[in-house]
């Protein structure tokens, strides 16, 4: 009975003339903040595979890899994640290997969602992932894409 009594005040309420904008911004939740690699294709990176993400306002990527700084262009509207050429400086270090995983997988990513409060979830083809968070060095965060072993 309540919900028909609201019902009917906001009914004679008169209309202001603005839409209603979307519940979730996915876009003002991603850009401009650190966000630091967690996983790729589901499975938690070692500790000593270090690599961060930042999308700004203007879809600019930045970051560093392993190595090396790198960045790119978005050329997708968030949630579309579709990054343009990455370009990385060319510091030599022990974890190239794993930095050549981490540009090959970037270069194919598609979407970009994010699942609960710190999860950022970058998705490709063939249901590749790379699962990002706001902060790795407090504790060991959930991962939302980890498989189990």
């Amino acid at each position: 009975m309540r919900r028909l009594a609201l019902a009917a005040c906001l009914a004679t309420l008169p209309t202001i003339g603005f839409a209603l904008s979307p519940l979730v911004d996915i876009a003002a939740l991603i850009q401009d903040r650190d966000w630091q690699l967690l996983a790729i294709d589901g499975a938690v990176v070692d500790q000593g595979f270090t690599a961060s993400l930042r999308v700004d306002a203007e879809g600019a990527i930045s970051g560093m890899a392993p190595c090396n700084s790198y960045g790119a262009q978005n050329t997708g509207d968030l949630p579309d994640f579709k990054p343009g050429p990455i370009r990385a400086t060319r510091r030599a270090c022990d974890r190239l290997a794993d930095e050549q995983v981490f540009f090959d997988t970037l270069s194919i990513m598609e979407s970009a969602a994010i699942d609960g409060i710190q999860n950022l979830i970058l998705t490709g083809p063939d249901g590749r992932s790379m699962e990002f968070v706001q902060d790795r060095t407090d504790r060991q965060p959930a991962c939302k894409t980890c498989t189990a072993d």
